[in-house]
């Protein structure tokens, strides 16, 4: 069975490079709408899914930008951002496969939130 966890950080840290969000975690954690480390990353696990001795991980990435800027402003950083961070992922050393971007995430209704989409294709579930 494959350790996603090494995975999970090597995305973690990809994103953190970046230095666009102030604050990067695996998981969405209770409360995220009153966030003031914004912009923010959260990586989440969607679904592992099993393809006999490979694995396609599902993965979101939720973005988030505080909404007391200026809005004009703030969609040209958000924008910039999800961009940036989705073409960004192609540096990881996997297979990657977009799926989409939801650019209006209502879980985080104090924040301008979206979601990137992906997939990790092919992980090898062997010992």
């Amino acid at each position: 069975m494959i350790d996603i966890v090494p995975v999970l950080h090597n995305v973690k840290e990809l994103i953190q490079s970046l230095d666009i969000y102030k604050s990067v975690k695996l998981g969405l954690e209770k409360g995220a709408d009153k966030a003031i480390n914004c912009p923010f990353a959260r990586i989440i696990v969607d679904e592992i899914e099993h393809r006999g001795a490979l694995i396609d991980l599902h993965l979101s990435i939720v973005i988030a930008f505080n909404t007391k800027n200026d809005y004009e402003k703030l969609y040209e950083e958000f924008f910039a951002a999800e961009y940036t961070t989705k073409m960004s992922l192609f540096k990881l050393p996997y297979k990657i496969e977009l799926i989409t971007s939801i650019t209006d995430e209502d879980r985080l209704v104090n924040l301008k939130a979206g979601i990137i989409k992906f997939k990790i294709i092919g992980l090898c579930n062997a010992n």
